[in-house]
């Protein structure tokens, strides 16, 4: 067997590294916002939420899409915990949460529903589960988040924020002379 010389063999050695990295990122769609177990939150609907958001909020105020973000990822984990316990939620239900909050207006502004439906889903499964039960299977379930959007907390799953999800490191500045 014919050996390479040691720079050819660096650069097939990183070529090997780079399709090992770039192969564990082979699900990870630029569209996608999260993987909530076997589900994806895209950009779409996020997009539709802020928007939905939007048409029903006074002047002056504002919606983030990391808010956003953070309450679709917990409605799917509710939705999956649910799921996984036989528990059914109704509409019902969802309205009767959100009738003790400012949110209620938004159950008839289509793009907003599901977002809100999200908020009163996590708040009844976790009574139904209990709060620690709850906190314990959110913190069990996978979540990944597209670094675009930052970082995600791995024990509460919700966006960090102040930090990054870029690989790249912000050059120190350099000393004054």
């Amino acid at each position: 067997m014919k050996s390479l010389p040691a720079p050819r063999l660096r650069r097939a050695a990183a070529a090997a590294v780079a399709l090992v990295a770039l192969a564990g990122c082979s699900n990870a769609s630029p569209s996608v916002v999260a993987y909530v177990g076997d589900s994806e939150l895209t950009q779409t609907e996020v997009e539709q939420a802020v928007t939905g958001i939007r048409t029903a909020l006074e002047e002056g105020q504002t919606v983030s899409s990391e808010a956003v973000v953070n309450t679709m990822i917990q409605g799917e984990l509710a939705a999956q915990i649910a799921a996984d316990r036989g528990l059914t939620i109704t509409d019902a239900q969802r309205n009767s949460v959100l009738a003790q909050t400012e949110l209620a207006p938004l159950v008839g502004v289509p793009e907003a529903k599901e977002l809100v439906y999200d908020l009163a889903d996590t708040e009844l499964v976790s009574q139904q589960v209990g709060n620690e039960d709850y906190l314990a299977e959110v913190k069990a379930r996978k979540v990944t988040l597209n670094p675009r959007y930052g970082v995600l907390d791995p024990e509460q799953k919700i966006v960090v924020t102040g930090r990054s999800g870029s690989l790249s490191e912000p050059a120190a500045p350099a000393p004054a002379p």
